[in-house]
């Protein structure tokens, strides 16, 4: 489970009283530009990673599935390969922020993802860039949506966006406890503090829903995120699947069942 968190303010850039902070700055002795991603390090990078490779192939797919069209703006990227420096560096600069392995930070004139190299680097980087391409091009992205649609892309390409442990979660209280989901409420959070685990995976099976059910459920999704590029604002996802389904949220649960088969 991972935040995006916009921060209105410019960055923190000092330290806490007597804190060296010349052990806590960013790591970026190596720079690795591709395309929209400025990668940065205190270790060295091979230009031709295959997980660089697949967040530059990541973005041309996020991008044509959503008909949204690709920016300029740079996304820099802070891999730190020491964790304790890592949480270190997020305590003092962003002290509120939960302990978690990697962030996106949206500031009025910087996109940014920190995290740390590991085990689970690719999955956590294919999430935050996610957030980072979304964000340079659409406005005022819905919390449930912005997560759901990184839950999506966060999964390895030709995987269809089929987020596993989402999936099992859902499909398991729909059998034990008939769950039913509630576009409406998820659409009234704003703080990602307040979204449960059941909020992510509810958020990405609404987004899975929509770009792999049917045609005319992607169409309408890239209909809702051109309107907001143009307008700013949008009428919700709520009302406009609400015209196409008599019960969506029973739709919603179907395409859980369907996904579960698989």
């Amino acid at each position: 489970m991972r935040s995006v968190f916009i921060i209105l303010a410019v960055l923190l850039a000092g330290g806490c009283a007597g804190t060296p902070v010349g052990r806590l700055t960013l790591p970026e002795r190596n720079t690795l530009v591709r395309e929209q991603l400025e990668i940065h390090s205190d270790f060295p990078l091979s230009a031709h990673h295959r997980l660089f490779e697949e967040l530059t192939a990541q973005r041309t797919e996020l991008c044509r599935r959503l008909s949204l069209p690709r920016s300029d703006e740079p996304i820099h990227v802070y891999l730190f390969e020491n964790p304790d420096r890592f949480h270190k560096f997020m305590r003092l600069n962003h002290p509120g922020f939960p302990d978690r392995r990697a962030f996106f930070v949206e500031t009025d004139v910087r996109l940014t993802v920190y995290a740390q190299w590991g085990d689970r680097m690719a999955e956590d980087l294919r999430h935050e860039v996610t957030h980072g391409y979304l964000h340079s091009v659409a406005p005022n992205v819905p919390l449930w949506l912005d997560e759901g649609i990184a839950e999506y892309f966060e999964v390895p390409r030709g995987r269809q966006g089929l987020n596993r442990p989402h999936l099992e979660l859902l499909a398991e209280r729909i059998e034990r406890e008939n769950w039913q989901p509630d576009l409406r409420r998820l659409e009234q959070l704003a703080a990602a503090q307040d979204m449960t685990q059941d909020d992510y995976a509810q958020s990405w099976a609404w987004v899975h829903f929509l770009m792999e059910s049917r045609p005319e459920c992607l169409e309408l999704l890239r209909s809702y995120l051109g309107e907001l590029r143009r307008n700013g604002v949008a009428t919700p996802l709520s009302v406009r699947l609400a015209t196409m389904f008599a019960r969506p949220d029973a739709a919603l649960v179907e395409h859980v069942r369907w996904c579960s088969s698989l």
